[in-house]
């Protein structure tokens, strides 16, 4: 039996297009337990070429030696792929180590022995499973989350590459990943971030036990005068490399004479220069901390809200004033969360946003996250939704034609998850009310724009994934069972521009949220017009 690996794996590789592995931390769990499988096979393998006096290749053994104390943990981990750091090695092994384990075990004009066939049909389920084989693509996105999330909630690089991230242990970094990290941060222009990585992979590298010739301090250094120079810092790059300078390698003399010959007379900058990605926000601060004063968050109050039902009361907590924003607690039981995230799983596809042309969607690193549609087809779903309308006092009633709400987008959070400040209401953006008009489906054409959103938190999260409100100083935690409530629009039918949210980076856990954008139409005896607010 002649084996046709190769042509299967560049085929799963275009499979990246239609949904990348890193926007779901679901889909990355379900990856580390798959790697289980493919461990269980490569043992088989070795341990029977071995029993069999068979040579094995020594890169083969070295694979295994690597992969097996890690592998045989992770893949029985449930909440393994939920650390970004481990999400991040777990990618890197799909990319850069089973490929070489099948490479040098499997071949198209080879004859296959048991073992290795047992191994190519593990691979054939496996692939089957995971629907998507990471690829550089999926490397470089995580990398970038990573360097995303230090921009958010200042954790320390030290400490994570010794594998401690938020108290939370996970697998340290290696000398080349984190190279890996700093040149990617180059890459995106982050030279800021780049120069605290760089420095602290020399302050890691002499009590580091990792053999790589390519990975030393003199690398190192003239990566961090790559970054100066860059940056404009031409004398401060020139100063890097002096003591290098004469120790006889052409190179590093080349590169010296054109930082010092690039030095501007009239003076330059003192720091590296941060980009907008780098800079600091109201937005990032809400991620980071409730910002409210005592005197603000004194102000706010909890109460049980009445229902059309006398006995059904409603667990509502107010986290702001003006606007309202309502966070309802115990809303949602764990069977039907689990529900939505299980029906949703069968539908996932990449999140989008408005093209900057203003023509259609597009995937992009400001939304990472899987989405599924839910409609109210399923009896628990409709229940749910009956339940926003109970608690709101709003018609939503889902109906062939003119349907009062849209069906539930239900949406996991990939690695560094978020989804940067935005409004819901479709008239805030003019070129989004004309695509979302040619693409409406026919339930909800003629129905208005979104009065009002309701948020349902589906699980827990350990760190960061809140939702927060810049314009308005607000912030609302992730509470599992819980949904926060908001108007869109003011009461005179204008978009309240102090609605802008955004949902912060996910650092460990993975986020699950179930929201329901409700219509105007039928509300216009539920929420009156008012021309004068």
């Amino acid at each position: 039996m002649k084996f046709v690996w190769t042509l299967s794996y560049v085929c799963s590789f275009l499979h990246i297009i239609e949904g990348e592995i890193f926007s779901s931390v679901y889909k990355l769990s379900i990856l580390a337990k798959e790697e289980g499988k493919l461990l269980e096979a490569f043992k088989k393998f070795v341990t029977i070429q071995i029993n069999d006096q068979r040579s094995i290749y020594f890169e083969l053994q070295r694979l295994l030696d690597d992969l097996e104390p890690t592998v045989s943990q992770s893949c029985q981990d449930p909440k393994y792929a939920e650390n970004p750091i481990n999400a991040f090695h777990l990618i890197g092994r799909f990319v850069y180590k089973w490929p070489v384990v099948f490479a040098n075990i499997l071949c198209e004009d080879c004859e296959l022995d048991e073992a290795a066939l047992h191994l190519n049909m593990t691979y054939q389920t496996v692939n089957g499973k995971i629907d998507y084989w990471p690829d550089d693509h999926d490397i470089k996105a995580s990398a970038q989350a990573l360097l995303r999330l230090r921009t958010f909630y200042y954790f320390n690089i030290d400490e994570t590459i010794n594998g401690v991230l938020f108290g939370e242990h996970c697998q340290p970094l290696n000398p080349s990943q984190i190279l890996k990290l700093i040149r990617i941060a180059t890459d995106s222009n982050m030279l800021h971030e780049a120069r605290l990585w760089c420095e602290a992979l020399l302050r890691k590298l002499p009590f580091s036990s990792y053999k790589d010739e390519h990975v030393n301090e003199v690398a190192i250094l003239r990566l961090l005068a790559t970054i100066y120079n860059k940056a404009g810092m031409h004398e401060r790059a020139a100063d890097i490399l002096f003591p290098l300078h004469q120790l006889g390698h052409s190179e590093i003399d080349r590169e010296y004479e054109l930082y010092k010959n690039n030095v501007i007379e009239t003076g330059e900058p003192h720091n590296i220069a941060l980009v907008k990605d780098e800079y600091d926000s109201q937005y990032k601060q809400l991620c980071r901390e409730n910002r409210k004063t005592p005197r603000e968050l004194s102000e706010l109050y909890c109460y049980l809200s009445n229902t059309s039902i006398p006995y059904y009361k409603g667990k509502l907590e107010i986290v702001n004033l003006q606007p309202v924003i309502y966070l309802f607690h115990d809303v949602i039981s764990n069977n039907e969360a689990a529900y939505f995230r299980n029906e949703a799983t069968k539908k996932f596809k990449r999140s989008v946003v408005l093209g900057d042309d203003g023509h259609g969607f597009s995937t992009d690193k400001e939304r990472i996250s899987q989405t599924a549609w839910l409609f109210d087809e399923l009896e628990i779903v409709k229940r749910a939704t009956l339940r926003v309308g109970l608690l709101t006092g709003l018609v939503t009633t889902w109906s062939p034609l003119y349907s009062n709400s849209e069906p539930f987008q239900i949406v996991n959070y990939g690695i560094g998850g978020m989804y940067h400040p935005h409004f819901d209401a479709l008239l805030s953006d003019k070129r989004l009310q004309g695509v979302v008009e040619a693409n409406e489906i026919q339930e909800l054409k003629g129905t208005g724009d979104r009065i009002a959103t309701w948020l349902y938190y589906l699980n827990d999260v350990e760190v960061g994934g809140a939702t927060v409100f810049p314009n308005i100083n607000t912030r609302v935690p992730v509470i599992k069972g819980a949904a926060a409530f908001w108007y869109n629009l003011l009461p005179r039918g204008d978009s309240d521009n102090r609605t802008l949210h955004a949902g912060c980076p996910v650092v460990i856990g993975s986020k699950w949220v179930g929201n329901k954008w409700i219509r105007e139409a039928g509300q216009m005896f539920k929420r009156p017009c008012d021309l004068d607010l």
